[in-house]
């Protein structure tokens, strides 16, 4: 007999109990279940519930383990998934009228990957309207009920949090991965821009875009990406090289840059256990002053709005032909700006981004830096339904393509989570991961439970 319910470990916890058979994966999913029906009408995280793949996926795991045979590395473990990602047999329909009832008939790689190792589909969870925002309306916050999840990938970040399920999946253009994570005090990792598959998860803007795993605790998140990444001809940004040895024990960083402006003038709260989580590192904390172009690069539309807009409307201009009422006011506004970009802003703002990364690296070099580090959102979640956090301080990271995660370092003066981001060189993105894992490890926060009620 457990100690404690099933739905509260975290995977890295309840995986050698299944392998040991001391926990079942039909228990695992049906303590799932029992949140879902005890939190779901007030949390409202899901587009549509799938539990009967869930106890199929469990019931095979469960055989096959009693019979001794070999199993995938997530046999039986329930997921959830951000309702952009295809799901043959289930609908996509992105939390939007535009795509009612669609069912695509084949999978994202991303589910085929987990599918493949013997995950279950608990459910599709919402999001803004296309992952185009940071509100994920209807959904709200586990933490606080009257306020947004964050998004886009609001619904994965608030069932996690609800502890509905162990595992999600969600989607990082501007910081949907991070965002939520930050706002519900879960963990994620927007991977550098081509490590996971975009393959099958309905694009927002294809040079921004990227896909990614959320759970409560750092070492989940690395698991999975073991298991997500690495390359996939189908994606034409999807990287051909091999993937980083993601750690499953945590490493401190010797040297953390912190911005000396713009990226800490938000809520003194906020910043305040940011800077809290830090000192819990043991590392030096170097005062670095940001590139002289970083202004520019923060402003709206900016150099990421040029870039996001055109793509958007490229991705969505068959839809938009023809369904354009179906859409909401808020992502239509979008469009409107979106069309008031020029080809030549557009081509202006990829050579930005080049001499961007630039900057940027001389940067980390010239003080030898192993990561950066500040809020990963700038003021708390907003009452539902606001229209979400700023994307302001996750954004930097989008444009450069660089890998960057979000860690839970406490609860402010409100009782909300916050979220501490680091952010690093590609070609470092593991040693990136075993430094969240060891903050996250220090902090502990994944023992904290939301006072739902």
């Amino acid at each position: 007999m457990l100690a404690v319910e099933p739905a509260d470990l975290t995977l890295v916890d309840l995986l050698p109990l299944l392998e040991q058979r001391s926990l079942s994966a039909r228990e695992l999913v049906q303590s799932c279940l029992d949140r879902v029906e005890r939190y779901e009408d007030a949390v409202q995280a899901f587009v549509v519930l799938t539990p009967e793949l869930a106890q199929q996926a469990a019931a095979r795991a469960d055989k096959a383990r009693a019979a001794g045979r070999p199993v995938g590395a997530l046999a039986g473990v329930p997921v959830a998934l951000k309702d952009l990602f295809l799901t043959g047999g289930v609908p996509t329909t992105a939390s939007s009228r535009v795509l009612t009832g669609h069912d695509p008939g084949v999978d994202a790689a991303v589910w085929e990957r987990l599918r493949d190792v013997g995950a279950g589909l608990l459910g599709k969870t919402t999001l803004q309207e296309f992952a185009y925002g940071t509100g994920s309306h209807p959904t709200r916050n586990p933490w606080d009920l009257s306020r947004t999840p964050g998004g886009s990938s609001g619904g994965s970040g608030a069932a996690l949090a609800a502890r509905m399920v162990p595992i999600a999946t969600g989607s990082d253009t501007g910081g949907s991965l991070r965002i939520p994570a930050a706002a519900c005090g879960i963990c994620s990792l927007r991977p550098a821009h081509g490590r996971v598959s975009a393959y099958g998860a309905l694009p927002l803007a294809h040079s921004l875009d990227t896909t990614g795993p959320m759970a409560r605790r750092m070492r989940d998140v690395s698991l999975l990406l073991r298991l997500l990444a690495g390359h996939d001809p189908r994606d034409p940004h999807s990287l051909d090289e091999p993937v980083p040895a993601y750690p499953s024990a945590g490493a401190a960083p010797l040297r953390i840059g912190v911005p000396t402006r713009l990226f800490w003038d938000g809520d003194p709260q906020l910043a305040a256990v940011c800077r809290d989580g830090l000192q819990r590192l043991g590392a030096q904390l170097v005062e670095v002053d940001p590139p002289a172009d970083t202004e520019q690069l923060l402003e709206v539309p900016g150099v990421y709005g040029h870039t996001m807009g055109p793509e958007a409307l490229e991705h969505h201009a068959t839809w938009l032909a023809e369904r354009e009422h179906l859409y909401g006011d808020p992502i239509r506004e979008r469009f409107a700006q979106a069309r008031r970009t020029t080809p030549e802003q557009y081509a202006q703002a990829q050579r930005d981004r080049t001499r961007m990364r630039q900057q940027w690296r001389e940067l980390l070099t010239q003080h030898r830096l192993d990561v950066l580090a500040h809020p990963t959102i700038p003021e708390p979640p907003a009452p539902q339904p606001g229209p979400g956090p700023s994307i302001g301080l996750a954004k930097l990271w989008s444009v450069l393509g660089w890998p960057a995660l979000s860690v839970p370092v406490g609860l402010d003066e409100r009782g909300l989570p916050v979220g501490l981001q680091l952010a690093g060189l590609p070609e470092r993105e593991a040693e990136l991961v075993g430094h969240g894992i060891a903050l996250d490890e220090q902090v502990r926060f994944w023992e904290s439970t939301p006072p739902l009620p």
